[in-house]
């Protein structure tokens, strides 16, 4: 299927989604009228029946037309929840056809994820706007976000965790009907409070002891309702129910006051949090999956006889009810009563003993499923532009064929063959001033990121070995610090060098370095780092405009190669072809440009 057949897809999807929306609302339409009838016609039979003498006719009728107005609430509410499903599923389809057409800067960029590792998030657009984040990202929970941004700031290095990872993205690309509706019960059930801060602290505090909270939280309701039922016999006098009111009285508002206000606070904002994690964790639980990781996955899902899902349901229910001590007036009731705060307190003590050495895994997993969603979805919208790497289990080795930038359209895109392998090895690019040598450095790091993350990469065909990445690109001065710009970028060279010299599986990524001095000593610098790293044994790819730097080939023959970008000069006019080039670059652009803009005579 290609790129207009998934336009064709997603309209075709739209299109289905708002005739059922709208088949929805006119059924919602016909309830509303149903609920309200019925409803008049309850009350009015009522009367009448009252007026009539008890005619059982009328009482009968009027029953019948209550029980009429309770399904229709219940259908109301299914149909509700159905619409709001059904609208998640048409703002998801839309959002698709935005990034098919890459209209998508009004998506998260993930801005704060970008110190997570500073260097390859700010040198390869990782995060921010117009970012790999901001067109990757699906996720629908905030675990999930975080996930996604750890796995693009330390891609995976080992290879059978990163085969996995490709079995479980093809596996969830052919499932685009599950992602979707995975994705629409995210949307429909987010909130601003997706957070597990609270919720952590609070199941991780240390266990305490409730032995004493049992026995009154279950012995009191008995004494009480007892204690009323001698007192309507008239056994005891009425004045003795205070004893029990100022006995609760204690025991909820002073007693355990402070450690039941603290579970709350700790578990409230979590409430509708754990409502969405249940149902898409059930939606894991339910989905039939065929790849080894996935039904392991799966398989953590499962507590005895019992599912993930329902347990965490139950938090959510525990929590919803914890809820009502927000009404003052229920508050008193129910603590009067039943002592209520000490028994759902009681109820998330037994919860938490039961299930705090799972539960974690369990968000764990839907976390990691909701990542690979993200991935799947690129895998599906670009299935015939993107092929699955190749991991090479021998010495470095960097292969591809027609490889490309994801974030740039097809039909702007570029493509561009590379190669290298062995160690130490180093490719050094030359060309002149936009012609597209920080691009092809992007590009091809980039797609190493999503290689190594098991997602298919814009390349034809790609032969990778896992690594780690050390860049040099976007070096910034800081005031702040007194740092010069020459200064930052011998600081983060040093770096780049006791990085290599203790992980020699390291592939050096550097664009145009050593720009903060003179010519001269920039070429020193620069052969000077270069026969550094091939000491070290290293693989590094180097963009510059020093073209003489590309003359270290003759030293280094069988681990130099020279490539480049070129211009041609056509009708006053440059014109960039932006393919990649055996050999050093023989045109320079800059002094025409100047002139071109009117800077220079």
């Amino acid at each position: 299927m290609d790129n207009l057949s998934r336009f064709q897809y997603y309209s075709q999807k739209g299109e289905t989604l708002e005739i059922e929306l709208n088949k929805i609302k006119k059924k919602s339409f016909m309830i509303y009228f149903l609920r309200l009838f019925s409803f008049l016609g309850f009350a009015v039979l009522s009367i009448v029946f009252i007026l009539s003498g008890y005619n059982y006719y009328f009482l009968i009728v009027s029953i019948l037309l209550l029980f009429i107005f309770l399904y229709a609430i219940q259908k109301d509410f299914l149909l509700n929840s159905k619409r709001k499903l059904v609208e998640a599923e048409i703002i998801i389809i839309n959002n698709e056809l935005k990034y098919l057409n890459h209209q998508y800067n009004e998506f998260d960029g993930g801005e704060k994820f970008t110190e997570k590792n500073p260097h390859l998030a700010g040198d390869f657009d990782l995060f921010g706007n117009g970012s790999i984040y901001q067109y990757f990202n699906r996720c629908v929970t905030r675990q999930g976000c975080e996930l996604f941004s750890d796995f693009l700031s330390f891609p995976e290095k080992n290879s059978l965790k990163i085969i996995e990872k490709q079995e479980v993205i093809k596996e969830l690309s052919e499932k685009i009907n599950f992602i979707t509706k995975f994705r629409a019960n995210g949307l429909t059930y987010n909130n601003q409070n997706d957070d597990n801060e609270g919720f952590n602290q609070w199941i991780n505090e240390p266990n305490e002891s409730i032995k004493t909270l049992k026995i009154i939280s279950r012995v009191y309701p008995v004494l009480f309702l007892s204690q009323i039922l001698l007192i309507g016999l008239a056994i005891i006098p009425f004045e003795t129910i205070m004893i029990p009111l100022l006995f609760s009285f204690y025991i909820v508002y002073y007693h355990y006051r402070q450690r039941i206000d603290k579970a709350h606070n700790q578990l409230s904002k979590s409430g509708k949090t754990f409502k969405k994690y249940a149902i898409l964790i059930g939606l894991i639980e339910k989905e039939i999956f065929h790849s080894q990781k996935l039904i392991e996955l799966q398989n953590r899902l499962q507590n005895s006889n019992e599912k993930a899902s329902k347990i965490i349901n139950s938090l959510y229910r525990l929590i919803e009810r914890f809820d009502l001590r927000n009404n003052m007036l229920i508050k008193f009731l129910f603590n009067s009563l039943f002592l209520f705060d000490l028994y759902i307190y009681q109820q998330l003590f037994n919860w938490k003993t039961k299930q705090k050495d799972k539960v974690s895994d369990w968000f764990n997993v839907l976390s990691e499923i909701d990542v690979m969603t993200s991935f799947a979805v690129f895998a599906f919208n670009c299935k015939n532009q993107v092929s699955y790497p190749e991991i090479s289990t021998e010495s470095f080795v960097f292969e591809a064929l027609e490889l490309g930038h994801p974030l740039i359209p097809v039909s702007e895109r570029i493509n561009n063959n590379i190669k290298f392998s062995g160690k130490p090895s180093v490719i050094i690019i030359t060309g002149a001033n936009m012609a597209g040598k920080s691009t092809f450095l992007k590009s091809l790091t980039v797609n190493l990121i999503l290689a190594m993350n098991g997602s298919p990469v814009c390349a034809k065909h790609l032969i990778f070995k896992p690594c780690d990445i050390m860049s040099n690109i976007n070096i910034r001065d800081s005031l702040k610090q007194k740092t010069s710009y020459f200064y930052a970028e011998l600081k983060r060279i040093r770096e780049i060098i006791d990085h290599v010299t203790k992980e020699p599986d390291t592939l050096v990524i550097l664009d145009e370095i050593l720009r903060g001095t003179n010519t001269k000593d920039k070429q020193t610098g620069s052969f000077g780092l270069l026969e550094k790293l091939i000491t070290l044994n290293a693989n590094a790819v180097i963009a510059t405009h020093d073209l003489i730097i590309g003359e270290l080939d003759k030293k280094y023959p069988d681990i130099v190669i020279n490539h480049c970008f070129e211009s041609e000069l056509e009708n006053d006019e440059l014109i960039f072809d932006y393919k990649l080039k055996n050999g050093i670059s023989k045109k320079l652009n800059a002094s025409f440009l100047m002139k071109k803009m009117g800077v220079i005579e």
